[in-house]
């Protein structure tokens, strides 16, 4: 582990960060795996702040953290890349970004018929738009997309707007991310946006994985946007609007006008809501230790939870308050969360 700290240090060191996005520096960072935590100067024993791949507040400043499982199996300069995203993070916290997304309303996301078949056509677009090597035809493509969604809003209501910011933050910070990479590996970078494009593109269960999709259109319409010449370009901390909003404000909405398989997302949705289902009941079947209280969930892993009527399945972990305490109590996963009627993080009770 130690090798591949110094070997990601060395790679970051280099970096311009200021290439990245205008203002941006680097940040410090730490591996971690179950029994210790790796900075540039010393090794310390793992505690449970370190969790995730994230930014945390550590010893009074903002530290880019990420879990390695095997060292050996980690690609120097893919991890460098994503430990940049992660210090993106840092910087938005060190400027008071407000534009961060309710995680848990996030869960209460619409899975419906109409919502999927749109955002579907609307990644295609965008696809299409980073696909493309005609400057016109690129603008074009973008217009539409802008467009496609602006009307897919009118559907479905605010709702979209924790989209736009989890698009916003992780899209931004995996735009950072990805600058980094190109100026270390084109050749990864090529294969990455590549990659993305695919995600986008691709009808199969993935397509419901709504907030790891926001990763890959938030880069995507960051990096075509560049392409295209269209300045997104804004100070973090002074913005109150989300990326989307800035760059297609005047926006005319519109019904999107491309082709897609409604039979086939037609199915795939049910398929999903069943296995979504069947995976609480398996759940619930196996697993009767169950804990009633007044709770609320004070820390998450927001890509790893899924929310079927009031439970919420946490497969990672979950961090939940007492009303009548002042010290969280982390759960390790699988939990299952039970909460009470109206609210989205008022846990009446949990099953593990």
């Amino acid at each position: 582990m130690r090798e591949l700290y110094n070997k990601i240090y060395e790679i970051i060191e280099k970096l311009d960060y200021g290439d990245i996005w205008s203002g941006f520096n680097r940040y410090p960072f730490a591996l971690y795996d179950k029994e210790n935590v790796f900075f540039k100067d010393k090794t310390i024993p793992y505690n449970t702040c370190f969790l995730g791949n994230t930014a945390i507040e550590y010893d009074g400043a903002f530290l880019a953290i990420w879990c390695v499982e095997n060292p050996l199996s980690e690609n120097p300069e893919a991890l460098a890349a994503n430990i940049v995203h992660e210090m993106f993070h840092a910087y938005q916290r060190a400027n008071n970004e407000s534009r961060f997304p309710d995680d848990l309303l996030m869960l209460d996301y619409p899975y419906t018929q109409d919502n999927i078949t749109l955002q579907y056509s609307e990644n295609l677009l965008l696809s299409q738009a980073a696909k493309s090597q005609d400057l016109l035809e690129k603008k074009n493509l973008l217009m539409q997309f802008a467009a496609a969604r602006k009307y897919r809003e009118g559907l479905i209501g605010d709702i979209i707007k924790q989209e736009y910011l989890r698009e916003t933050v992780e899209g931004m910070a995996e735009y950072a991310g990805n600058m980094a990479l190109k100026q270390i590996s084109p050749e990864l970078y090529k294969e990455r946006v590549g990659g993305y494009i695919e995600k986008l593109e691709v009808l199969d269960e993935r397509l419901f994985d709504i907030g790891r999709l926001l990763y890959y259109s938030g880069f995507l319409l960051c990096n075509t946007l560049a392409e295209a010449g269209i300045d997104f370009y804004h100070a973090i901390g002074d913005a109150e609007l989300p990326l989307f909003d800035i760059i297609a404000d005047n926006s005319l909405a519109e019904k999107p006008d491309i082709e897609v398989d409604k039979t086939r997302i037609s199915a795939e949705l049910m398929n999903y809501m069943d296995s979504k289902k069947s995976g609480f009941n398996a759940f619930l079947s196996a697993h009767k230790d169950e804990v009633s209280g007044d709770f609320y969930i004070c820390g998450y892993d927001p890509m790893n939870m899924v929310k079927f009527e009031n439970m919420i399945l946490c497969s990672h972990f979950i961090m939940l308050m007492g009303q009548e305490s002042s010290d969280p109590v982390f759960i390790e996963g699988p939990v299952l969360l039970k909460l009470r009627t109206g609210t989205t993080n008022n846990v009446m009770s949990y099953i593990r």
